[in-house]
């Protein structure tokens, strides 16, 4: 069994699924490859925009709820976001809708260009200020974070987690993404896998194809701590001291 924190399965929300059957599609391939439940994880960008994000989140979880009951699928959809950090986050209402599955949780992301690294940290500090965690989506993708590793630790420092993307550690986004999404793993700062699906073809959810591709030095226990153990516990609300892993 797995869970998938991080999929963009909900149609003409963002850059993902453009359609139903597409959403639908990619609930079908992750029935196959295990996953069992799947938090939707829109691109959430403009914070003066809430109330339309979830309105129109929660009318296409609906729905692909009842298509997914139709085909008898064993995946379970809930709700969630990923939000760009940036200036507007100040001004920003009540963020607590945006969490995974109603917890602590927050899935947040910066930019994938380089960007000024002194926004790291004041950005996360508004998100615990608020009362969340922040999840750190992909970390591997990002050049600032490359060029300047000690934002890493200082994230974590702060109480922050981090959520690889498998695609990282296949190799196919290159090797200095590989070995970055690998170390935090191993050394224990990373302790999320998840898809980032956006298409059924393009960008998939088949983690059962990517899970071989991984480097040999990492330890198939530690898999599924990424992909099941900590993404129930963050799913459950638990402390992160019990989300994260113990050496």
């Amino acid at each position: 069994m797995k869970i998938d924190l991080h999929c963009h399965l909900l149609w003409e929300m963002d850059d993902g699924a453009a359609t139903p059957e597409e959403s639908l599609s990619l609930c079908e391939s992750a029935a196959a490859n295990d996953i069992r439940v799947i938090a939707a994880t829109p691109h959430f960008i403009d914070y003066a925009e809430l109330d339309t994000f979830l309105y129109r989140r929660h009318d296409r979880m609906e729905a692909l709820r009842k298509a997914v009951r139709r085909q008898n699928l064993p995946v379970e959809i809930c709700g969630g976001a990923e939000v760009f950090l940036h200036e507007g986050l100040y001004d920003a209402g009540d963020l607590s809708p945006l969490t995974l599955n109603r917890s602590r949780y927050l899935l947040c992301e910066y930019a994938l260009r380089p960007f000024d690294p002194g926004v790291v940290l004041p950005l996360a500090e508004e998100i615990f200020d608020r009362g969340f965690v922040p999840v750190i989506a992909h970390p591997e993708r990002y050049p600032t974070f490359h060029r300047h590793p000690q934002l890493v630790s200082e994230l974590a420092d702060m109480g922050a987690l981090f959520q690889i993307t498998a695609d990282s550690l296949t190799g196919r986004l290159g090797e200095p993404i590989r070995d970055f999404a690998l170390q935090m793993l191993l050394d224990g700062t990373a302790d999320v896998l998840a898809t980032d699906a956006h298409h059924p073809v393009r960008r998939p959810n088949t983690l059962d194809d990517m899970i071989p591709l991984f480097p040999a030095t990492l330890p198939a226990a530690l898999v599924t701590h990424a992909t099941l153990t900590a993404p129930a516990k963050i799913l459950q609300n638990r402390a992160p001291e019990e989300v994260r892993r113990r050496a």
